[in-house]
């Protein structure tokens, strides 16, 4: 089925429509603070009760029985795509992604949103980091669970969960609201959502992570999406095509002359 193109008019009027909504974010200022208050309390009093169990309890029978559930998958194609989705968040490939997609956003939006993208993933990383010392949680032994990938450190809050939640997350937030539409937003979309969905099975599948420490840093890793997303909506975010930078900005504002 063919799909006519949209006319120079059309084009015009979907960008007003795409920073509509971006503006609708950004003048719904109480209501946007309201929920991110009450996001950010829940999350942390449900990871504060995670952290204080899982410095209780040798381990949490949801945890082992979680893991044993899910590696009852044998299969070479699934072990492949877990192996797959994780790959993304150790080195150096994870600092490929974030250099790789502060270049793309900075082409596509402005040098200074690809910096902001750097700068809210290091938070993360700092953040996990710190948890992680304070917490001091052992990764899952392989007496218990199939490790099929061993990696060393503490275990609670997962670093792969909380950078794909963060980062992943981010750029989809972007995707969504910057870009007009087209096959290659959509399959962007599906991509991030996807790694975002999938990384938490994919470190209990390979043994590195227990329920809990995946649940903790999605948890986590929303709260420092959620405040990003806050300080970009008051200081970054365009609301006129004028204000726009990179080649999206560039698109929008020929098609005003």
């Amino acid at each position: 089925m063919n799909v006519a193109p949209q006319t120079p008019d059309e084009k015009v009027a979907e960008t007003h429509r795409r920073l509509g909504r971006l503006r609708l974010l950004i003048d719904d200022e109480q209501r946007r603070q309201r929920i991110l208050f009450l996001m950010s309390l829940l999350s942390l009093a449900i990871v504060s009760l995670i952290a204080f169990l899982t410095t209780t309890l040798a381990l949490l029978p949801i945890d082992l029985a979680t893991t044993r559930e899910l590696q009852e998958v044998i299969s070479v194609p699934f072990l492949r795509l877990m192996v797959f989705v994780s790959a993304f968040g150790y080195m150096p490939w994870s600092a490929v992604m974030v250099a790789g997609g502060a270049i793309v956003v900075g082409m596509l939006f402005g040098w200074k949103h690809g910096a902001y993208l750097v700068l809210l993933t290091g938070v993360q990383g700092i953040a996990n980091y710190l948890v992680k010392i304070m917490i001091g949680r052992p990764r899952p032994l392989d007496t218990l669970v199939n490790v099929f990938v061993p990696v060393s450190g503490n275990s609670f809050p997962s670093g792969h969960v909380m950078f794909y939640t963060v980062f992943f997350g981010f750029l989809f937030f972007l995707i969504w609201t910057r870009l007009p539409p087209s096959i290659w937003r959509a399959l962007a979309l599906i991509l991030t959502s996807g790694l975002i969905f999938l990384i938490g099975p994919s470190r209990m599948y390979l043994g590195a992570h227990w329920l809990s420490d995946v649940v903790a840093a999605h948890l986590l890793g929303l709260i420092i999406l959620a405040f990003g997303i806050e300080f970009y909506l008051r200081y970054l975010a365009p609301r006129q095509p004028a204000h726009q930078e990179g080649l999206v900005g560039t698109r929008d504002q020929a098609l005003q002359k």
